[in-house]
């Protein structure tokens, strides 16, 4: 059982969507509250509303840009949406605010929470306090884990155990066992303007040369199609894929089946930082290493919306013979009413593939995305679907 809630309110009106839904579920085991705006500053407040109203419940409190349902998504304003669902056991933990060897502290927290057993962990993480190679070493800390998660809106997210211990450090999750792991898909709000052209030389995080060719080259060529003077919305980005798309690879043997355009490549999108005009080299980051390969995006309000219907519709199709109990939807605040310029877009888009089913998520600084198995990735403009069910 599962009961989702959206609503624009403050804290009197949290706390009547809180007790609604704790006796919706009586026998709730775990459940999750996005806030946003005045209610995202006072997310301590709400979590003791939580720890009160919720007495016994683990749950985390995440600080969002914006908050959705199957009913509708509320950007700009303070909101909150929230899901409690039954089954499973959680368990809230914390990554500490400690400088250097985020590695070990993964590995430490992760071990004591997961281990080497099938679960699921959703990360909430605070923008610039969790480094993306942080999630390289998810793999080896538990390698029987699903993670996703997403970046707050700027404060941290809050921990609530089942023991009313509120939990804070530089990322909050839930880690979640004994409840079949959620199918979790991932789509990017782009469209690709170029093929993929493997990183051949890098210095620095500038990329020099990839293809065979300088790459300031390569992103001349690819935008000329934009023209001279693209618009606001013409948001042009690297997009980073691995030497062999885990992606794509897998999914070729499958009779054929040719995926939704968006899905052909699984990559990531990456600003592009600078240009280095007397080498003719484009500054991406840490990410982008030899043997990568690199392609050009633009932000792209029909491709996103066509990818949201293409994992939507993946995901649904791989839930049949099993019972949908409730979905996270956590969508990149660059999507929303700014990319598509008309309300409630993505929300939509869930409804019309999922019915009434209890979804809550949030608009983020940044997404956690389904990689390779036992793997994710840090990625921007994305949306992240993630369907928990229950055997029928």
């Amino acid at each position: 059982m599962a009961r989702s809630f959206s609503a624009t309110c403050g804290p009197d009106g949290l706390l009547h969507h809180l007790a609604d839904l704790r006796s919706a579920v009586p026998s709730a085991s775990g459940g999750v509250v996005f806030v946003s705006g005045q209610l995202a500053q006072r997310a301590s407040g709400v979590a003791e509303l939580v720890r009160s109203t919720w007495r016994g419940i683990p749950a985390c409190v995440v600080p969002a840009a914006g908050v959705l349902s199957e009913r509708g998504e509320i950007e700009g304003d303070t909101g909150a949406s929230g899901v409690l669902w039954s089954g499973g056991r959680v368990t809230p933990f914390a990554l500490p605010e400690r400088a250097g060897e985020p590695d070990r502290l993964l590995r430490e927290t992760l071990a004591r929470t997961i281990g080497h057993r099938s679960a699921t962990a959703i990360l909430f993480a605070r923008p610039g306090a969790f480094a993306p190679e942080t999630l390289e070493a998810f793999a080896a800390c538990a390698p029987g884990a699903c993670l996703f998660g997403a970046g707050t809106a700027s404060a941290s997210a809050i921990g609530v155990t089942s023991q009313g211990e509120l939990l804070e450090g530089a990322a909050i999750g839930l880690a979640i066992t004994g409840f079949a792991p959620p199918i979790v898909d991932a789509s990017p709000a782009s469209r690709l303007l170029s093929g993929f052209h493997p990183i051949e030389d890098v210095s620095g995080g500038v990329v020099l040369r990839a293809g065979g060719r300088p790459a300031l080259d390569l992103l001349s060529a690819a935008t000329a199609s934009l023209g001279e003077q693209p618009s606001p919305q013409q948001l042009v980005l690297a997009a980073l894929a691995d030497p062999l798309d885990p992606r794509g690879d897998a999914e070729e043997p499958r009779g054929g089946e040719e995926p939704a355009a968006p899905r052909a490549e699984r990559y990531v999108l990456r600003p592009i930082r600078g240009v280095d005009p007397s080498r003719r080299g484009l500054l991406l980051g840490d990410d982008a290493r030899p043997g990568a390969r690199l392609a050009f995006a633009v932000r792209d309000a029909a491709a996103a919306r066509a990818g949201l219907e293409g994992i939507a519709r993946q995901v649904s199709r791989s839930a049949l013979g099993s019972a949908p109990r409730f979905a996270l939807y956590l969508s990149c605040a660059g999507r929303g009413q700014g990319l598509y310029g008309a309300p409630d877009v993505e929300a939509r888009i869930l409804r019309q593939r999922f019915a009434d089913l209890p979804i809550a998520g949030m608009h983020s600084s940044f997404e956690i995305a389904p990689w390779a198995p036992g793997q994710a990735r840090l990625a921007l403009y994305t949306g992240v679907l993630a369907l928990f069910r229950a055997p029928s």
